[in-house]
């Protein structure tokens, strides 16, 4: 009777740690990269040649740090720089891009799409 009893508490505490496990901890987020040195480089050669005011510049790294939050938030990922991540990390620059290019141009509500084949 006692080991009877000693089994069935054993399993109960197995059982409640395993649902607690399983249902009681988040899943922590998957890390992405982004090529956000690249992207910068090419913006701001882009923005010198054009003779981009102030603004511009100030309004294209509010778009920029927008784009990053609706991403991640899509994908439910943590965007690190692509430098960042040693390898084996998908790389969600497109995603940023398109993103980016949809704030600035006034339709910034959709969310981002990542490619068939890629994880979110």
């Amino acid at each position: 009777m006692m080991v009877s009893a000693v089994l069935l508490s054993g399993a109960m505490a197995a059982a409640v740690a395993a649902a607690t496990l399983r249902y009681g901890v988040e899943e922590p987020p998957h890390i992405a990269g982004v090529r956000l040195a690249e992207m910068t480089a090419a913006w701001t050669t882009q923005a010198a040649s054009r003779g981009e005011s102030a603004e511009a510049v100030r309004a294209w790294g509010a778009a920029l740090e927008i784009a990053l939050d609706r991403v991640a938030r899509d994908h439910g990922v943590v965007l690190l720089p692509a430098r960042a991540v040693a390898a084996g990390a998908p790389d969600m620059t497109r995603q940023v891009e398109a993103m980016l290019s949809a704030i600035l141009a006034g339709h910034g509500a959709a969310p981002s799409r990542m490619p068939a084949g890629e994880r979110s």
